[in-house]
């Protein structure tokens, strides 16, 4: 199977320049690329599928570029938006940059370049007479990431967005041996104004093409890759390891297939392989819990993995004194945690916060012997809640029913 096969296969591929042309581009040896923005000091889940993307060029011996674009992120990707971006300061666009950098090495085998590499000696009217002399104003007036924003008005700033991103597949197409752009599917204005300018310099013959890839939507046509908090980052210190095992944990069943897709290198046959498994009980997640295996270990290893393993065993089962206090951190995030500074009666803690209505309910949850404090049975109507009583003098742990956990935060 060629990689143009293996992409349509995963349903990747939204539009294609010329898939003859190609194929025959990677015959001739040359490389592919895909753009990624410093807007932010960490990637996230829409990021890794162009991650796992370059991996699976890589997987067919094909060589991969990553581009950070140090000198469009100090202009803004129009793209999508109904508004001009916020201009970032200097200091934090080279910040993120690095950071990025660091991902990139990590999660992928391809060289990295910074765009800015590109600008940082050309002058403004080298740029004009090289670039802006081969374009008609009409041409980016019909690129639909501009035409979209003329209403409400576009900077002079963001319509050069275009051309230094065509200008970016030209310099990679000579200096790097690259002939093929991948980028999202809002990005198909941009790729094509690379190919023109390609076009234009080496005439009909030039071996450049642009693949863009179908946005994953979850099967309500919302957006793929955001929580209740927001995007799930690739950066630990910003989405817990802990949050993106739940999160993929939580997928509906029908989201599987797809998932598996876009965001591994499996083959279909053992995709398949895994959903058969799955089918045969639904109630244990097994895919679901193959999927964030997968992926947390690819994005943070297998110690990470192992450490949400415990953590969820630990929701389950109820057995938090096995944790560490980082562990109860990370596991108690995604809980309403409730402040507390001095002793109350269990009763009046429940009822004062509105977790039951009244101390009748109070008395029938220890009749039926459905209430717990630190995985101990409660059976006193007069317990009291102590900070004495707690894990590392930080958290008290309260259960009512099976599932509902309530967790306690002492203060000093």
């Amino acid at each position: 199977m060629n990689i143009v096969s293996f992409l349509k296969q995963r349903n990747f591929i939204n539009k294609i320049s010329d898939e003859k042309k190609v194929l025959q581009t990677l015959k001739e040896g040359k490389g592919v690329y895909i753009g990624f923005d410093p807007s932010f000091k960490s990637l996230h889940l829409g990021n890794y599928i162009m991650i796992n993307i370059l991996n699976i060029f890589d997987k067919f011996n094909i060589k991969t570029f990553a581009l950070i674009g140090g000198a469009t992120g100090q202009v803004g990707d129009p793209s999508g938006k109904k508004n001009e971006r916020k201009l970032l300061e200097l200091d934090l666009i080279e910040n993120n940059i690095a950071c990025i950098k660091k991902q990139l090495h990590k999660l992928t085998n391809s060289e990295i370049i910074n765009n800015y590499d590109f600008y940082k000696n050309l002058t403004f009217i080298d740029f004009l007479r090289d670039v802006g002399k081969k374009f008609t104003l009409n041409y980016l007036l019909e690129k639909e990431i501009i035409k979209t924003r003329l209403e409400s008005g576009i900077s002079f700033a963001e319509v050069s967005y275009n051309l230094i991103q065509g200008n970016d597949f030209l310099k990679l197409y000579e200096n790097n041996n690259v002939g093929i752009q991948i980028g999202g599917s809002d990005q198909w204005g941009n790729i094509t104004t690379g190919l023109e300018l390609i076009r234009k310099k080496y005439g009909e013959n030039a071996s450049a093409c642009g693949i863009t890839i179908n946005l994953l939507l979850k099967n309500d046509g919302s957006k793929f890759g955001k929580s209740d908090k927001g995007a799930i980052y690739l950066d630990s210190r910003i989405t817990p390891v802990f949050e993106m095992y739940q999160f993929f944990i939580n997928q509906e069943d029908q989201e599987l297939k797809k998932l598996f897709m876009f965001f591994t290198i499996l083959e279909i046959e053992k995709i398949d392989e895994i959903l058969q498994k799955h089918e045969k009980n639904k109630t244990l997640r097994y895919g679901q819990r193959k999927l964030a295996k997968i992926v947390i270990t690819k994005i943070h290893g297998h110690e990470a993995y192992e450490q949400c393993l415990k953590i969820a065993n630990a929701l389950f089962i109820g057995e938090f004194d096995k944790l560490t206090l980082q562990e109860l951190d990370l596991c108690f995030k995604q809980f309403i945690s409730f402040p507390l500074t001095k002793e109350i009666k269990l009763c009046d803690f429940l009822v004062g916060n509105k977790i039951i209505e009244s101390k009748r309910v109070f008395r029938e949850l220890i009749t039926s012997n459905s209430l717990f404090v630190n995985q101990t049975k409660i059976e006193n109507f007069e317990f009291i809640l102590t900070k004495e009583n707690s894990y590392f003098n930080k958290y008290t742990i309260v259960k009512k029913g099976k599932k509902n956990y309530y967790i306690i935060m002492w203060k000093q």
